[in-house]
């Protein structure tokens, strides 16, 4: 296999990649919208000139059709957006035909472009009562951090028709609003299409052009106070020509056909604004010169031909996933692995992370982390070492425990159960932002990742017996890393046992129900005649690493007396187990409590208790949802999940899991 993996490579053309992210960016891809779906019909075009298998699809949007989990949502089209600050002289400050992300994205339309408008600065945070006796009636408000929590009382309740923002995402140790002064920040509503919502607009500022306005709004309130003949604030005029209306999720699909009907799914996101280069035109020539170079060397008899089929989608994140799953529930299982491609391309400098393989949740292993770990060898051949055949890289990479953020959380879900891992980078200086663009993107890093996702998708259409051992000795090799972190915790920081073993006990768990995973790549009298005994030497190597393990830190504790007896008493008002009535992950818990004011409650109630704890709720949430197989107690669900993310209270899982229960998708078990 490594002969293929390495002709792969070779054959995998940085610089063609590169210019399919030129393309692509010159789309504004803001989901659901008719520039998503004019880039979709640009790829359709390009894969088609290759001779590759492909089409679109369409699924409805609109305020009502749900698919599994996910609700859709109207179409947004925008033709032009502007504003100009008018006093105390005009200047236009965001102009959408200048740069897209100028107008915060999924506006309403408005005209006031002959009617100025006040801008009233709220610079104390979203607490209403901060802003007691100011009328924000007819004005335009001016808001320095996220909107979201001004929405319910700035416009519904006080009567604000839009908002202006300066607001910039800072990311610690990688960016600081000064490293973007002259840079929009990606701003966009998320619409639930209901009578409640405002029509509202927004318009996004720099660092430095909000500071400017912030200024002037402070040295005209003094002008104005010291003399009432002047004005009090500023003024601006403002359009945008925009309207929501029924549409469609448009989803690229290409398939390169095997000799079985089981596949591998390649996936990658297409949307976001113009340009997202890196987030994610990288990804998605990523997948495309996968497909490419895989069908030139299978056409030209080059490698041999798949026995699996591999399926590429490019789609609007998230929504076009939950889509095209729901519609396609028939050959779902026929999926034995998926590869995500995801923020894949940026130059290795200041704030762009390692091209990193995030890998399995424990409630769903597989060996897809390690096939993929096996494939990044082999991309890592670049250069030779010191030593006579060896070589070495020339960029940073990463292999990393699971986290949510994209596309692979919904198919890594067991009721979904296409393990796969995602390949990304970060931190990303750029990400969400106006600077992200294609001088970001480096050639080198799109080939490294293409090779990847190409050696990754041929590798799991062709296991055969000889793969096994290599593939498993990655598995120990990542083991052997989760160990040593286990022990450092254990014996330099010196963790509670009980919490330590228990640990131990969950990893070696997770490691040999990978190995279990091989099953899924042979038939019966294979695996049972040349796969199960290499799989059981591999297990039994396993076995024996958390053995020593548990010795060692016993021994260098002096607690050799010491017997793990996991403490199981489960308070009797967590002992019922929950079960779901759902297919695949949620996204928007608020989209189940629309319309019903005992559930909004219950909602902002779950939501405030989150805010207290200060952690990743989507990802704890994820967990939760991964472990509730119909068979746990919330005890033990909440004893895992809050175990695989490092932080949470079994209060708030509970919490979590009566949320569900009251919105009725998940039951009781009798």
């Amino acid at each position: 296999m490594r002969e293929y993996l390495s002709r792969i490579r070779e054959a995998v053309n940085g610089e063609r990649a590169y210019t399919d992210v030129l393309e692509v960016t010159n789309f504004h891809r803001i989901q659901v919208s008719t520039g998503y779906r004019a880039a979709a019909e640009h790829v359709l075009k390009k894969l088609r000139s290759d001779g590759i298998s492909c089409q679109l699809l369409q699924y409805p949007s609109n305020e009502k059709t749900w698919y599994w989990t996910c609700k859709t949502f109207l179409e947004w089209d925008c033709k032009d957006a502007w504003c100009d600050l008018v006093t105390p002289e005009r200047k236009r400050i965001a102009d959408f035909r200048a740069n897209n992300i100028a107008v915060v994205q999924k506006s309403f339309p408005c005209d006031y472009s002959n009617t100025p408008l006040d801008i009233v600065m709220l610079d104390k945070g979203p607490d209403e009562a901060a802003y007691e006796g100011i009328d924000l009636k007819g004005k335009i408000v001016f808001i320095r951090d996220a909107f979201n929590p001004y929405m319910e009382w700035a416009f519904n309740k006080r009567g604000a028709v839009g908002f202006i923002t300066d607001f910039m995402r800072v990311v610690p140790g990688v960016r600081a609003r000064s490293d973007l002064y002259d840079i929009r920040n990606y701003t966009s509503f998320w619409w639930k299409d209901t009578a409640a919502e405002p029509n509202i607009f927004g318009f996004v500022l720099t660092p430095r052009q909000g500071d400017e306005l912030a200024a002037l709004i402070n040295q005209m309130k003094a002008e104005h106070e010291a003399d009432a003949s002047k004005p009090a604030c500023p003024q601006v005029l403002c359009k945008v020509d925009s309207k929501l209306y029924d549409g469609f999720v448009d989803v690229v699909e290409a398939t390169l056909p095997g000799e079985t009907k089981e596949e591998v799914l390649v996936i990658a996101h297409l949307c976001h604004p113009r340009a997202s280069a890196n987030d994610n035109a990288s990804g998605v020539s990523c997948a495309m010169e996968t497909m490419r170079v895989l069908k030139q060397l299978l056409d030209t008899k080059q490698i041999p031909p798949l026995k699996r089929g591999i399926r590429m989608i490019l789609v609007p994140e998230f929504t076009g996933t939950y889509a095209w799953l729901a519609n396609h529930e028939e050959i779902l299982p026929n999926f034995v692995a998926g590869f995500n491609l995801d923020m894949v391309g940026g130059r290795q400098i200041k704030g762009y992370g390692p091209l990193t393989i995030c890998g399995q949740p424990h409630a769903n292993p597989a060996i897809v982390t390690d096939a993929a770990a096996l494939c990044l060898d082999e991309v890592k051949r670049n250069a030779p070492g010191h030593n006579q055949g060896t070589t070495v890289p020339m960029f940073n990479s990463h292999i990393c425990e699971f986290s949510g953020g994209s596309d692979h959380f919904i198919l890594d879900d067991p009721t979904v159960n296409i393990p796969t891992p995602m390949l990304g980078q970060w931190p990303d200086i750029a990400y969400h932002t106006a600077a992200d663009t294609v001088e970001c993107v480096d050639p080198a890093m799109l080939h490294k990742s293409a090779s990847l996702g190409a050696c990754y998708a041929y590798l799991l259409s062709n296991l055969g017996v000889s793969d096994v051992p290599q593939v498993l000795t990655k598995t120990l090799e990542r083991c052997t890393r989760d160990l040593s972190d286990l022990l450092f915790e254990a014996i330099e920081k010196q963790a509670d046992l009980d919490n330590t073993f228990a640990k131990l006990e969950d990893f070696e768990s997770f490691y040999l129900r990978t190995c279990d995973d091989m099953r899924t790549y042979f038939d019966q009298e294979t695996y049972d005649s040349q796969v199960k005994g290499i799989v059981e030497s591999y297990q039994g190597t396993l076995s024996q690493m958390f053995a020593q393990a548990r010795s060692s830190v016993l021994r260098i504790r002096g607690a050799e007396d010491y017997v793990y007896a996991p403490k199981l008493d489960c308070p009797p008002e967590y002992a019922y187990v929950p079960v779901r009535k759902y297919r695949s992950p949620l996204t928007h818990l608020d989209d189940y409590a629309q319309g019903n004011p005992e559930l909004e409650a219950a909602y902002k109630a779950y939501m405030a208790h989150a805010a207290q704890l200060k952690i990743s709720m989507h990802t704890l949430e994820a967990f939760i949802e991964y472990y509730m197989d119909g068979q746990r107690s919330l005890f033990e669900i909440a004893r895992l999940s809050i175990m695989e993310k490092g932080a949470g209270s079994i209060e708030i899982v509970h919490e979590f899991v009566q949320l569900l229960i009251k919105y009725g998708i998940v039951e009781v078990a009798a």
